[in-house]
């Protein structure tokens, strides 16, 4: 993605750039199934007071993007949009369809949703 200033050079406003290049939210885990997880409702997420219980809940439609940067001092369960869509990981497999990937303590994870039943997620190191 083009930084702001690259896209007020040519031609788009301040705000346009700025929403283009995506939000920011600091986000508290909650619940502990998918129905009761915290939503995430940016593209970039610092996840706070996940427990290994508490998660949050990605959301989205096919070509969208999340940044997920776990800020706990425990696990973070990383549930998909409904109980239908599976998240792959790298070196795991497809996943099952509605069951959480656990984003381990002071990781990132890059979570693109690929289909509708699939998001692809790619942890740092």
């Amino acid at each position: 993605m083009a930084l702001a200033s690259e896209l007020m050079g040519v031609g788009f406003s301040a705000g346009q750039a700025s929403g283009a290049g995506g939000q920011y939210v600091a986000l508290t885990a909650t619940g502990s199934s998918l129905a009761t997880a915290a939503t995430v409702t940016a593209s970039m997420c610092v996840v706070a007071s996940a427990d290994g219980t508490k998660g949050v809940r990605l959301n989205g439609q096919v070509g969208d993007e999340v940044w997920l940067f776990n800020n706990s001092g425990s696990t973070c369960p990383v549930y998909p949009d409904t109980s239908s869509v599976a998240i792959c990981v790298p070196g795991t497999g497809l996943g099952t369809a509605g069951s959480a990937f656990s984003l381990l303590t002071y990781k990132t994870a890059i979570a693109k949703k690929v289909t509708s039943t699939q998001w692809l997620i790619n942890v740092s190191a």
